[in-house]
């Protein structure tokens, strides 16, 4: 079973902010005060309380090698994205991947960097969202396995790592962001619960 949820009304005021970053425990109030801008603050701290009203306990968490949170407690999965438009978890009985990126991030140099040729195709036909939501396919994807960004970008969704993996995406135009989950396929083979 997977359940995902992504919010894109992060407005808060600063002091609901500071109550917030005040609300979570010590280890993660020090997460959160790494970032200097307040909006990175923000992202930060919502996107750990959404975990934590998804699983409904407090969550402690270490990284693995390649930056992907992990947690012994509650033999969940999960995993969690954000970005100034929105935030994103996603917490599953396997391992799963969520990415959330804003859109206005093309750049053609990246785009040859990262896409294969039929993807620099769709990103001719489909600009700025296209390129964003494959970006978030391949994050949501190499979150899932946790290998984190590799070398060759451009054959990760043609690869072997695609191979038992359910990918869903989604862009919202008004908001301005696009997002992707990827998860394994289980038992049930069930598509995952969908909560925006």
């Amino acid at each position: 079973m997977y359940q995902y949820r992504i919010i894109d009304n992060l407005d808060i005021s600063p002091e609901e902010l500071e109550k917030l970053i005040n609300s979570l425990p010590e280890w993660r109030k020090e997460e959160a005060l790494k970032f200097k801008r307040p909006q990175g603050r923000k992202e930060n701290a919502m996107a750990y309380d959404l975990l934590r009203q998804m699983l409904g306990y407090e969550p402690y968490f270490e990284y693995g090698a390649h930056g992907k949170p992990y947690s012994e407690e509650g033999k969940k999965f999960f995993n969690i994205a954000h970005c100034k438009n929105a935030i994103g978890v996603i917490i599953g009985d396997k391992e799963v991947g969520i990415d959330v990126e804003s859109m206005g991030r093309y750049k053609p140099g990246l785009a040859d960097f990262a896409m294969s040729d039929a993807e620099l195709k769709e990103i001719e036909e489909g600009g700025d969202r296209a390129f964003t939501l494959l970006w978030t396919k391949k994050e949501a994807l190499l979150k899932l396995t946790g290998e984190g960004i590799v070398d060759d970008l451009k054959n990760v969704l043609a690869s072997d790592r695609m191979d038992n993996v359910i990918m869903i995406s989604g862009y919202d135009d008004e908001k301005q962001y696009a997002w992707s989950i990827a998860y394994t396929r289980g038992d049930a083979d069930n598509d995952a619960d969908r909560m925006l």
